[in-house]
C-alpha cells in the first residue's frame, strides 16, 4: 500500500517501510543531464568524402574540413609556385679576375696525350693547380680509365709529363668562374697560339676536355685564318639518326702531320690526332662520372693503337700547324665572322 504524505511517498512492504525523497532523485537526474552530449548532426566517417556537387564545381575552391588535409592542400599550392631561376653569368672583362694567377702549362715533347681545358677555373687559379675544384672529375677519370695507377691529387699536376707522359694546358690563359664569362672573340684569337703549342710539342693526341673547346678550334681549322687555309674534313652521306649524348665526342676526322725544318717527317711522333671528351666539371650533368670514364677509357685505347701502329688515319683530313715564329698577326676585325659566334655547346659547358 502506498500513500502520499507532505510530498513523501510511503511504501509499505512486508519487511520495512522505505521512504524515498522524490525531489532528491529529480535533482540528481538534473545534475547528471548537464554532462550528457548529443550530436547536432549524424556522425560521419572522415574516410567517406562527399562527392562534389554541381554548385561546388561552379563555385570557388574550398579547403578540406580536416586540419591535416588543409595543410596538405596548402603544401600543394606552395609547391606549384615556381622558384626563382638562377641568373646566368655573362661576359666578364679580364680585370674582373686580375687578382688571380695564370696556370702554368705542363708539357714536353711527344706526349701520349696533351689535355686542353677551356681556361683555368676560379678555384684552380686560386690554388695554382689544374682541375683543383674537388667536384671536378678529371683526376678520377684519369685514374679509373687506366692513365694513372693511383688517384693523383691536383697538387701533383706537375708530375704528369715526366711520370705518365701526359700534358696539361688551356685554350685561354686567363681564369674565370664560368666559361660563359669568356667572349667568342677571346676564344677564337687564342686558337693560333694553342695550335702552335701542338706544333712545337708534337703530342700523339690532343684531348679537349669539353666539346665547346673543340668547336672553337675546329672553326679555326676550317676557316682561312691569316694566310693559312684550313681544310674541311670529307663528309659522307649518312642516314639521319637520333643524336645520342656521345654525339660529337671521341676521335675527330683530323690529323696534323709533323715535319722537320727541311720538310722530312719527324721519326717518333709523325701525327697528332684530336679527341674530345665532355667537360669534367661537376656542374656538367649531360655526362655523369661513369660516362666520362668510359670516354677516357676509349681515349686510352686509341693511344695504345697509335703506339702499336694499328690505327688507320688515311681517311683523316690533314691540317696545317704553324709555330709561334710563323704565326701571322691577325687583327680582331679581320677574323671571319663564323669564328665570333658562340655555339650552343660552348654556352652549355662550364669551365673546369
Amino acid at each position: 500500500m502506498a500513500a502520499r504524505l507532505d510530498g513523501l511517498e510511503v511504501l509499505e512492504s512486508t519487511d520495512d517501510t522505505e521512504i524515498i525523497d522524490e525531489s532528491a532523485i529529480q535533482n540528481l537526474r538534473s545534475s547528471i543531464s548537464q554532462f550528457s552530449f548529443s550530436f547536432a548532426n549524424p556522425r560521419r566517417s572522415p574516410r567517406k568524402l562527399s562527392r562534389p556537387t554541381e554548385s561546388d564545381s561552379n563555385g570557388a575552391h574550398t579547403l578540406p574540413v580536416t586540419p591535416r588535409k588543409r595543410r596538405a592542400a596548402l603544401d600543394v599550392s606552395t609547391a606549384r609556385t615556381p622558384s626563382p631561376k638562377k641568373s646566368k653569368r655573362g661576359y666578364a672583362a679580364p680585370e674582373t679576375y686580375a687578382h688571380l694567377n695564370f696556370l702554368q702549362d705542363y708539357l714536353k715533347e711527344e706526349l701520349d696525350v696533351m689535355f686542353c681545358g677551356i681556361n683555368p677555373g676560379y678555384m684552380s687559379a686560386e690554388k695554382g693547380h689544374h682541375f683543383a675544384n674537388p667536384t671536378n672529375h678529371f683526376w678520377k677519370c684519369l685514374h679509373q680509365s687506366g692513365f694513372t695507377p693511383s688517384l693523383i691529387p691536383p697538387t701533383r699536376d706537375f708530375t704528369l709529363p715526366s711520370s705518365y707522359n701526359i700534358g696539361l694546358t688551356n685554350l685561354v690563359d686567363r681564369p674565370s668562374i664560368e666559361q660563359a664569362e669568356l667572349s667568342p672573340a677571346e676564344m677564337a684569337t687564342s686558337v693560333p697560339a694553342f695550335l702552335s703549342k701542338v706544333a712545337r710539342w708534337r703530342p700523339r693526341i690532343v684531348c679537349f676536355v669539353g666539346r665547346g673547346i673543340w668547336l672553337c678550334v675546329e672553326k679555326a681549322l676550317q676557316q682561312p685564318l691569316g694566310t693559312s687555309a684550313r681544310p674541311k674534313p670529307p663528309s659522307s652521306p649518312r642516314k639521319k639518326t637520333r643524336k645520342g649524348k656521345d654525339e660529337g665526342y671521341g676521335l675527330q676526322p683530323y690529323k696534323a702531320v709533323h715535319t722537320s725544318a727541311d720538310g722530312d717527317e719527324i721519326s717518333t711522333v709523325r701525327e697528332t690526332l684530336f679527341f674530345v671528351v665532355p667537360s669534367t666539371s661537376g656542374r656538367v650533368v649531360s655526362h655523369q662520372l661513369p660516362d666520362k670514364v668510359r670516354l677516357f677509357t676509349t681515349l686510352h685505347d686509341v693511344v695504345d693503337q697509335m703506339k702499336s701502329g694499328a690505327l688507320d688515319t688515311d681517311s683523316m683530313a690533314v691540317v696545317e700547324l704553324l709555330k709561334d715564329e710563323e704565326m701571322p698577326e691577325v687583327p680582331l676585325d679581320r677574323l671571319p665572322s663564323a669564328l665570333l659566334v658562340m655555339d650552343d655547346d660552348v654556352k652549355a659547358e662550364e669551365s673546369a
